[in-house]
C-alpha cells in the first residue's frame, strides 16, 4: 500500500533507482514533455509501499486547501494524513472510483503513472489510491476467489531526478488539466493552478500552454480575475482560503465576472436607465454573492445584473426603480440574521472528517432562515420587470432591427444581389409605414 510505513525520502528513492536498474519495463520508449523538451521514458512496475500521493492534485487539491487552512498542513509521508487524502480522492467520484475499481480487478492498470525519482505521484493518485484500497481488502475479494496479487503494485514512468515542487506543479498541469478530458478534476482546481503557476515565475504564455488554453494570455487573465472575485466572495462570507465552499458555483461567478466589468468600463453592452458608481457595483456584488451562496444559477441569477445593449432594462440592476427596491428588501432581511461565526463550526468538529460538512452546514443554517424571504423578493421583483419589458415590448424589436442592421458588413459581396435590395425595400416600407402611424397617432393625443 501507499507508504503507510512511512518510508523515508532516501528509502524510497534507493528502491526506485534500484527498480530501474534491475527490472525489466512494462513499455518503452513513453514520450513526455519534461523540462521543456521530449524525453523518452520507461514504464515500470513499481511496488505501492515505495510511493507517496501527491496532495494538491486537481482532484482534491480544495479540499486539502480547505483541510489546511482550518487544521493543519497534511503530511502525506504519515499513515494519518495518508488516510485523510485518500478519503478526499474517494469522495471526490464515488460512482466513477467503484467502476475504476472493478476495471482494476478484471484488466489491470491500463494507463501508466507518472512519479517523481523521490517517489511523488505526480500523475495517477486516484488510481494508487484505488489500488491501495483494493489490497486493504484483498481478504475480502480471496475469500471470493479473485486474485488481487497484480494490485500490489503501480505503472508508472520514474523521472530522471527529485521533481521539485515548481516541476510537479507543471508536470501535474501538463498531464491533468492540459488534457482534454478534464472532468475529473475540480471545477475550482484551473483557476487555482493559474494563481500557483504564477506565483511560480510562469509566464501566462506558457501558463496557457500547458493547461491547453485558447487565447493564451487573455484566457489566463480572466482566470486570475474569476479566483480573485471567488476569493472576495470566501473571505466575505469567513471562508478564506477554505475552496471547498466555491463547489457547484462556479457558473455564476463567470457571469458576475463579466457584469462587473460591464459596468464599470460603462461600455456599451452595460445599458442602465440611471449611472451607478462604485459603491452601487459593489453593492450588487455582495447582494449577488448572497444569492450564490443560495447556489442560484442560471436564468434566475443572470435577472439580477444581467448587461445588455437595449435601453430596456434586462436586468434589476438595468433599471433604477427596480434596483432600488430589491436591493433595499434584499439588506433588510440579511441583516435581520445573525450567524454563528466560523470558529463554532470548525471547533463542532468530533474528528478531521467532519470539518468540511460542518462548514456546509453553516452554508444551510443560512439558507434556512433567509431562503424563504430572498426567493419571494427575487421572484416579485422579476414579475416588476417582465412588466416593464413588455411595456416597452415595440421598443425592444425596434431597438434590436436597428442593432442587426449596423451590423450588418458593407464589404461583404453578398450583401450587393437583387433579393437583398428587395428586402431593404420591403424593410424601409414598413418602417415608413410604421413612421407615418406613429406621428399621427402622436399628432392626435398633442390635441387632447
Amino acid at each position: 500500500m501507499v507508504n503507510t510505513k512511512a518510508l523515508s525520502e532516501n528509502q524510497r528513492r534507493e528502491c526506485l533507482e534500484k527498480i530501474k536498474k534491475e527490472e525489466t519495463p512494462t513499455m518503452t520508449g513513453v514520450e513526455l514533455y519534461y523540462k521543456g523538451e521530449k524525453k523518452r521514458f520507461d514504464v515500470y512496475k513499481i511496488p505501492l509501499a515505495n510511493l507517496v500521493y501527491n496532495p494538491y492534485n486537481g482532484r482534491i487539491g480544495t479540499k486539502v486547501r480547505t483541510f489546511e487552512v482550518t487544521k493543519r498542513t497534511i503530511n502525506p509521508e504519515i499513515e494519518e494524513d495518508i488516510k485523510i487524502i485518500e478519503e478526499f480522492l474517494w469522495d471526490s467520484r464515488p460512482d466513477r472510483n467503484k467502476k475504476t475499481m472493478r476495471s482494476l480487478l478484471k484488466d489491470g492498470q491500463l494507463e501508466y503513472g507518472i512519479v517523481s525519482k523521490n517517489g511523488f505521484i505526480i500523475d495517477g493518485n486516484r488510481r494508487a489510491s484505488l489500488l491501495n484500497k483494493l489490497n486493504n481488502e484483498r481478504k475480502d475479494y480471496e475469500r471470493k476467489g479473485t486474485n488481487t496479487d497484480h494490485c500490489q503494485y503501480f505503472n508508472a514512468i520514474i523521472l530522471d531526478d527529485d521533481a521539485d515542487k515548481k516541476e510537479i506543479v507543471a508536470l501535474e498541469t501538463n498531464y491533468q488539466l492540459g488534457r482534454e478530458e478534464k472532468l475529473d478534476y475540480n471545477a475550482i482546481e484551473k483557476y487555482l493552478k493559474c494563481k500557483q503557476l504564477v506565483e511560480f515565475g510562469f509566464s501566462k504564455d506558457k501558463i496557457a500552454k500547458m493547461m491547453g488554453l485558447e487565447s493564451a494570455e487573455k484566457k489566463v487573465e480572466n482566470y486570475l480575475d474569476i479566483l480573485q472575485l471567488m476569493e472576495e466572495y470566501l473571505e466575505y462570507y469567513e471562508y478564506t482560503g477554505m475552496y471547498t465552499m466555491l463547489e457547484k458555483r462556479e457558473g455564476p461567478f463567470l457571469d458576475l465576472n463579466g457584469y462587473i466589468n460591464a459596468y464599470k468600463k460603462q461600455s456599451g453592452n452595460a445599458k442602465t436607465d440611471w449611472n451607478p458608481q462604485e459603491d452601487d457595483i459593489n453593492d450588487m456584488k455582495v447582494l449577488c454573492f448572497d444569492y450564490i451562496r443560495m447556489q442560484y444559477e442560471g436564468k434566475e441569477f443572470r435577472v439580477i445584473s444581467k448587461n445588455g445593449k437595449s435601453p430596456v432594462a434586462t436586468s434589476f440592476f438595468a433599471n433604477e426603480k427596480i434596483w432600488h427596491d430589491f436591493k433595499q428588501e434584499h439588506f433588510e432581511t440579511i441583516d435581520s440574521i445573525k450567524e454563528d461565526p466560523i470558529d463554532f463550526y470548525i471547533e463542532r468538529a468530533q474528528n478531521d472528517d467532519e470539518i468540511i460538512a460542518n462548514l456546509e452546514e453553516r452554508d444551510e443554517v443560512w439558507k434556512s432562515k433567509v431562503g424563504n424571504k430572498l426567493k419571494q423578493n427575487l421572484k416579485h421583483n422579476t414579475n416588476k420587470l417582465e412588466n416593464k419589458q413588455q411595456a416597452d415590448k415595440p421598443y425592444m424589436l425596434l431597438d434590436k432591427a436597428i442593432n442587426a442592421l449596423r451590423d450588418i458588413d458593407e464589404n461583404q459581396d453578398s450583401l450587393y444581389n437583387e433579393n437583398v435590395l428587395e428586402s431593404i425595400k420591403s424593410i424601409n416600407k414598413k418602417s415608413n409605414e410604421l413612421c407615418s402611424i406613429v406621428k399621427k397617432e402622436l399628432k392626435a393625443r398633442r390635441k387632447i
